[in-house]
């Protein structure tokens, strides 16, 4: 753990027990980069805080003056990810505060692990569990663990095959490099780079942590093309054509890492469309230019 996460663990240590004053609260974690041991200088204190149900407004604002905090911002219920938040400050360091119900939680666990759902949320909280670290009754948090420690290969297939298609991404992207399209070109670079990820990442059992430190995630990939992360870093910095072919045959080595250990998964069709080219026409095509429509005539004649 480097000197920046250490700080902000001994922050999370001195908050957790005020928090904790509420009988409701059932477990405190800390959560995010400072858990992983990986914080730098932009890093916020993430706290995920589990309730017996669901907390009030007042009750997540108490622990912010008795803290020596000043209060930032509370944001409503979150209904799709089943989350209350709220931010303070303490310091000028953001106090990111992540809470949801123990039923809650248990049921994306259970979604993830049992049910194979490969919502985005969903894993980035697995994820989040996964790497925790304990701030007020560890057993709770250590159950938990235990129950997303095995990944399952039915979501290790789910998550390849969610990703498995990319249609036509080659001419596309030739297409809008040619017609000085730059920003879409990138565009089309980020969304085929995160779907190389997101494969890779049900190859090789990561929940999905979030796209932020890359370059972490990827050095966890112990099935993946060489040089993975410079070569995803070069696609974005030469010229689009270039880097499109880098990140076309990241794809396909990717897709070839899946026929080898993972063959459950069928890649022959995905490979077929991905390549897909449409022809460019540069003349009157041969039958159009002999045709005579009269101005005014309908579709039906």
């Amino acid at each position: 753990m480097n000197e920046a996460s250490q700080w902000r663990l001994e922050v999370a240590r001195y908050v957790a027990p005020i928090i904790a004053r509420n009988p409701k609260v059932q477990a405190i974690a800390l959560t995010g980069s400072a858990s992983r041991g990986n914080a730098d200088s932009y890093s916020d204190i993430e706290i995920g805080v589990f309730w017996s149900e669901a907390p009030s407004e007042a009750e997540r604002m108490a622990p912010i003056e008795p803290s020596g905090g000043i209060f930032w911002e509370l944001d409503p219920y979150n209904p799709e990810e089943n989350v209350w938040m709220e931010e303070w400050g303490m310091g000028g360091v953001k106090m990111d505060m992540r809470n949801l119900t123990v039923e809650g939680l248990e049921r994306i666990l259970s979604d993830v692990t049992e049910a194979a759902d490969t919502t985005i949320f969903k894993h980035e909280t697995v994820s989040a569990i996964q790497h925790a670290i304990p701030l007020y009754n560890p057993p709770l948090l250590e159950r938990w663990q235990a129950q997303i420690a095995v990944y399952p290969p039915a979501l290790a297939q789910a998550k390849v095959r969610q990703h498995l298609a990319l249609d036509a991404w080659c001419w596309w992207v030739e297409m809008l490099a040619k017609r000085g399209d730059l920003p879409l070109v990138y565009y089309a670079f980020s969304e085929a780079s995160e779907s190389i990820l997101s494969m890779l990442m049900g190859l090789n059992g990561i929940y999905h942590p979030g796209m932020k430190w890359m370059h972490r995630l990827m050095a966890e990939m112990a099935l993946a093309p060489q040089h993975l992360a410079r070569r995803i870093q070069e696609a974005f910095q030469v010229d689009p054509l270039s880097g499109m072919a880098i990140l076309r045959d990241l794809r396909l080595e990717t897709y070839d890492l899946i026929d080898l250990y993972m063959p459950e998964v069928e890649t022959a069709d995905a490979r077929l469309a991905f390549l897909k080219q449409r022809p460019q026409i540069m003349t009157v095509p041969e039958g159009i230019g002999s045709l005579k429509i009269k101005r005014g005539d309908s579709a039906d004649h």
